[in-house]
């Protein structure tokens, strides 16, 4: 009777032991899943960004400014640009060859009692697109459209859109503005966000916000920053 005791004993210890480390793996195998998935999300989009940025017509404006919410998450760079569209982006019911393009960040409803942060992208016609050209001077944002708006990556925590340009001898990079005396050379793009599975905890703009200024030890390890200097079209 005291060795099967012991016996139980002992096979409970192994069987313990074996569920633990199972656990470990698992646990192991969810963060991999979603570091991979982040990481092919950001490059997807810098990837597209940048295919964008390589078809801005030159000598047109590039408006490039931060938001005035007074939230964390929406205090991001908003940037706007024209591009040349290919002849198998025209519409025929919208003829022309130029398109302008926004990027900025925004909270969007998910559910009625939740909320995230999206970066969304606007693309204007050429006819809207010709509107925003005429005006002499630089020309502001472009009002918000939901109506062409569409969310690109999701649950951003911050989004940076640098424009920078070379000057002085030897050439070194500095911040780019409107006065500037020259045209912008690259943008430098960071993004912050986070996973879809850890994004279900966060339900409105405060937590967002506190989440983007002032993450717990526990939530630092799901937040994904990605950098990258572009160069631009001249």
């Amino acid at each position: 009777m005291v060795e099967l005791l012991i016996a139980m004993a002992i096979t409970s210890i192994i069987m313990l032991a074996l569920f633990s480390l199972v656990g470990q793996s698992t646990d192991s195998y969810t963060r991999t899943v979603r570091a991979v998935n982040t990481i092919s999300q950001a490059r997807a989009f810098i990837q597209f960004f940048g295919r964008e940025l390589s078809t801005r017509l030159p000598g047109t404006p590039m408006i490039h400014e931060k938001s005035t919410s007074s939230g964390v998450v929406e205090a991001s760079d908003k940037i706007a640009f024209v591009r040349a569209i290919s002849s198998d982006e025209q519409q025929a019911a919208k003829p022309g060859d130029l398109n302008l393009v926004s990027y900025r960040v925004a909270f969007s409803q998910d559910t009625t009692s939740t909320v995230s942060p999206k970066l969304f992208r606007a693309a204007r016609n050429p006819a809207l697109t010709q509107t925003f050209l005429e005006p002499p001077g630089t020309p502001a944002f472009p009002a918000a459209d939901p109506a062409l708006e569409e969310p690109i990556v999701a649950n951003v925590l911050g989004f940076i859109a640098k424009p920078r340009f070379y000057s002085g001898s030897p050439p070194f990079l500095t911040d780019w503005t409107a006065t500037s005396p020259q045209n912008p050379s690259v943008i430098e793009v960071t993004i912050r966000f986070i996973d879809d599975s850890t994004a279900q905890r966060y339900k409105t703009r405060a937590e967002w916000d506190r989440l983007a200024s002032a993450p717990r030890e526990n939530e630092k390890q799901f937040i994904r920053t990605f950098t990258c200097t572009i160069a631009i079209a001249k």
